[in-house]
């Protein structure tokens, strides 16, 4: 057992430069003109989200322009100065969209229909590919992973790499705070292979950058994968769903061709609400997945020659080799081979809440749960494991995060992050067990199999050799970001401060 402590920080100052940094929220821009064309310096300037109420406001600068930098996501927008309006904006992931108002023309109320899956509307410095709420929702997604949709940036690979690179270098985002796992360097179910890290319900759209020199991603080599999550508005809305794989439509044969006696199917259930609890005001959202995955486990089952040549032995020769484990080394009356019902367990929770504050602060408070228990699915590294070699998995990870946007001034905007992450796995050994015991291989077993050759193979009884370990994860994470805005350059400046406490214990064979 060891405990480690690694302290990690970043403090960073971005240099004065026309392009936007890449941030979680969007961006509202533009300038105010009067007769002649001419800049109308500190008029104010007020957006709206109709959707949520959320409202704030800036003033022009001597060129007449303004920004509203780090605004929620969602829509529709509304722009006001003075007695001018234009209605219907809507925001994406990154999005900077530019409302020019004329205060020289007649008193106007303009509406611009802004489709919702709006692209950026500014350059990145380097590749990126946008997943937008529309992609996910007609695309069809196996499991509901939304990282598999990964696969539509031409630069991913298999095992979640981009550009190439170690797929242990993908940096994994949500809401611009990290949601990777520091055992195994991937997303935080990356090392258990849990269906999920979030609910695809939760995730509102998610972008894949690569080639960034952008100062506010790091923490990366072949790119990053940043996801943005849902909120709730004035309107009450929800989903409920169930995806079935029922077992009487998979073949009733294995892929063998032997009948099949054990459950193969997944079901995949849950649900979705947001709304107000006073509009305009405090909004909720929630979203919960469920997975309960059925298949078989197949140890040494045979029933036909072909199967005496796969597995080395037959049958008599199996019986007999538990026989004397049961007598002289106390393997259980139970089944140790044959086929058996393997049950894996998942739920992912979700829960937001935005509360506007004043027309300067909004805060939000989020938290990511996730639990997968994953019985007998781990597998040691001999020919023939016993079924009580075979060892358990569970695994659990919560993100509790806060953020407080200020509109400090006309000119000043800061984004404080404040994140929690706790990750969570145990492998333990069978049940059938309970507690650890010592491994044992007998390598050399001999059997005479159909066509009157003799084989060889190697069989495990006892326990699991990882069947002890465990990795807990927790990483305390403070961002803040201050957005400066002066007439010919656009500052950010910020830190990015990562403690990581991490107790891990690793370990081969140390039951003997």
């Amino acid at each position: 057992m060891r405990k480690v402590k690694i302290v990690l920080g970043l403090l960073f100052l971005s240099f004065g430069t026309l392009a936007y940094a890449q941030t979680t929220q969007a961006s509202i821009v533009g300038k105010v003109t009067g007769v002649g064309k001419t800049a109308q310096e500190k008029v104010k300037v007020t957006i709206i989200n109709e959707s949520t109420g959320f409202k704030t406001e800036t003033e022009t600068n001597s060129k007449g322009e303004y920004i509203f930098k780090e605004i929620p996501l969602g829509g529709p927008y509304t722009v006001i100065v003075n007695d001018e309006k234009k209605e219907g904006y809507t925001v994406n992931f990154g999005d900077q969209v530019t409302v020019n108002m004329d205060l020289a023309s007649e008193k106007t109320i303009e509406e611009v229909v802004v489709a919702g899956n709006l692209k950026n509307k500014i350059g990145n410095l380097g590749a990126a590919t946008a997943i937008t709420a529309k992609n996910i929702g007609i695309l069809p997604v196996n499991g509901r992973n939304f990282a598999s949709l990964t696969d539509l940036s031409p630069l991913s690979g298999k095992g979640g790499n981009l550009s190439g690179q170690l797929g242990s270098s993908t940096n994994f985002t949500i809401d611009g705070m990290t949601a990777k796992n520091p055992t195994s360097a991937g997303a935080t179910t990356s090392r258990s292979g849990a269906p999920f890290s979030i609910s695809i319900e939760a995730v509102r759209e998610f972008k894949i950058t690569t080639n960034q020199y952008d100062v506010t991603l790091g923490r990366s080599g072949g790119g990053t994968v940043s996801a943005v999550t849902k909120s709730g508005t004035n309107k009450f809305s929800g989903s409920a769903w169930e995806y079935l794989r029922t077992n009487w439509l998979s073949s009733p044969y294995d892929i063998r061709g032997n009948k099949r006696n054990n459950d193969f199917s997944t079901s995949q259930f849950g649900f979705s609400l947001g709304g107000p609890i006073i509009k305009n005001k405090l909004h909720f959202f929630a979203a919960w997945d469920h997975q309960l995955d059925s298949r078989p486990l197949i140890i040494a089952d045979i029933k036909s020659n072909e199967d005496e040549a796969r597995f080395n032995i037959t049958n008599q020769t199996l019986n007999q080799f538990l026989d004397i484990a049961r007598a002289k080394y106390g393997v259980g009356n139970t089944p140790q081979f044959g086929t058996f019902d393997k049950v894996r367990n998942s739920d992912a929770g979700f829960l937001r809440l935005d509360w506007q504050i004043n027309d300067k602060h909004l805060l939000t408070l989020r938290n990511n749960f996730t639990y997968d228990l994953n019985k007998n699915g781990l597998v040691d590294n001999t020919a023939i494991n016993f079924f009580e070699s075979y060892g358990n998995d569970k695994n659990l990870d919560n993100s509790l995060l806060l953020t407080l946007r200020s509109n400090l001034k006309s000119n000043l905007t800061n984004e404080l992050k404040a994140q929690y992450l706790y990750t969570f796995q145990d492998s333990y050994q069978n049940d059938e067990l309970g507690h650890p015991v010592p491994r044992a291989i007998v390598e050399g077993v001999a059997s005479k199999i159909y066509d009157n050759s003799t084989k060889t193979t190697s069989i495990q009884i006892g326990g699991h050799r990882f069947g002890q370990e465990s990795f807990r994860n927790n990483v305390f994470q403070l961002v803040d970001n201050l957005y400066y805005n002066t007439d010919k350059v656009k500052y950010t400046f910020g830190a990015d401060l990562m403690y990581t406490k991490a107790r891990s214990v690793y370990g081969s064979e140390v039951n003997g």
